[in-house]
């Protein structure tokens, strides 16, 4: 059987941070072993940010993490800020930038920062396996017997870093919550989230492909539970974009438990109705020639005025003559709030991040260890905590990895903590 001092299941950016972290920390000749399911690690941090990895954000609000225990996140984020990181990355070789309060590599490639991880890692002599799939984690006495394929290794110290159910093509196969169940824990209801969502109520395959500026409000049981503003965009299946994956998670959990979920869409947020309608009637009125069509191109893009005309079944070709004030007000009403019904979302292979995980009642905030199992740490995507777009999932990944890191190193050096 081999044998090493820590174990880290999952080489992603929590995992990998968590490596390094303990073997700065450490003075003592220890083996820190990763195992990685994929045939090369990090190939979900690769994609992140459209591959240009945004890691952090300017903005922290009450919005920015969830879970049943959102403040769980905040606290590791105090502790491993913004700050932090940006130097943590410096040290490493990766400068940023930022754009709009979204902080990159100045690269502007993910790479950049995988390249620097696994060089540094290679540095301080962890060893990293990939292809290995661990199966099974078991605690006898003072040690942790990790099974992986045909492989039994024996460790000191176990983190569970291996993500969430999203993209399983990268890596994040949900395997972390069954080991973290076979161990006693809870695992919280999972859901897709940064997804974009499934609906009905528009002919969403006319306006395939059109991107509109508004703002999204996810209403469910004749309420708002949230929304979000920016660049929607419109799919053949219904809607997505970044305000819409703003709000997924909700959308997810409340149509899984049943409930009746709609959205609002507002495509004119700097008009009201009245002003609307008195610029359509003004446009119409001042050319014989415009159609009704045209008038609509005027505020949102030509694909989606026509959706919202067969919707509202105006023909598309009207002129002033053929257009009464009614027919206007209710287009103007359409562009102030067009209601679809919110059927589903993508599923877990389209998702950005999993909301749901290992329950933060049971894990050490400081630390990131177990309060069921001395020894047993959990890191990232496997924990019970999402963020929003924008570099705050990351963000979490590495600053849980270094919490983890930190107190497995300082327990190694005979430290109290």
């Amino acid at each position: 059987m081999k044998k090493t001092d820590v174990l880290i299941v999952g080489g992603g950016p929590a995992g990998l941070t968590a490596a390094a972290v303990i073997a700065e920390n450490t003075e003592k000749n220890i083996d820190i072993t990763v195992l990685e399911r994929k045939d090369k690690v990090g190939k979900k941090l690769l994609a992140t940010g459209n591959g240009r990895c945004n890691f952090t954000n300017d903005i922290l609000d009450d919005m920015s993490y969830r879970g049943n225990n959102p403040s769980f996140a905040y606290k590791i984020i105090d502790r491993f800020n913004k700050g932090t990181l940006i130097g943590y990355m410096r040290r490493m070789g990766v400068l940023h930038t930022s754009i709009n309060g979204y902080y990159y590599p100045r690269s502007l490639q993910a790479a950049s920062v995988l390249d620097a991880l696994n060089k540094k890692l290679d540095y301080l002599g962890v060893s990293i396996k990939c292809g290995v799939n661990v199966t099974r984690i078991e605690k006898k006495k003072d040690m942790y017997i990790v099974g992986a394929d045909k492989l039994d290794i024996c460790a000191g110290y176990v983190v569970i870093a291996s993500g969430g159910k999203s993209y399983k093509s990268l890596g994040s196969d949900g395997s972390g919550f069954k080991l973290a169940k076979a161990l006693g824990h809870t695992v919280t209801r999972l859901h897709p989230s940064l997804i974009g969502l499934r609906a009905e109520g528009l002919d969403f395959k006319m306006c395939s492909g059109v991107r509109a500026k508004g703002k999204i409000d996810l209403i469910v049981k004749d309420g708002t539970v949230c929304h979000a503003e920016g660049e929607l965009q419109f799919a053949d299946y219904g809607v997505s974009g970044i305000p819409v994956f703003q709000i997924s998670r909700y959308a997810s959990q409340n149509i899984a438990k049943g409930n009746k979920v709609t959205a609002i869409i507002d495509l004119a947020t700097e008009y009201d109705v009245i002003d609307i309608k008195e610029i359509i009637a003004d446009i119409l009125k001042s050319n014989s020639r415009q159609t009704i069509l045209g008038a609509l191109n005027a505020f949102i893009p030509l694909k989606l005025a026509r959706a919202i005309l067969k919707r509202q079944r105006v023909d598309e070709n009207s002129g002033f003559k053929q257009i009464d004030n009614g027919i206007i007000i209710a287009l103007a009403s359409e562009l102030k709030q067009l209601k679809i019904n919110i059927t589903g979302d993508c599923g877990f292979d389209k998702a950005q991040v999993t909301a749901g995980g290992v329950s933060t009642e049971e894990i050490k905030n400081s630390t990131m260890e177990s309060k069921l199992m001395k020894g047993l740490y959990f890191a990232g995507e496997v924990v019970d905590i999402d963020g929003n777009c924008g570099g705050y999932n990351l963000h979490f990944a590495f600053a849980s990895g270094a919490a983890a890191g930190k107190a497995i190193a300082e327990r190694i050096e005979g430290l109290d903590i």
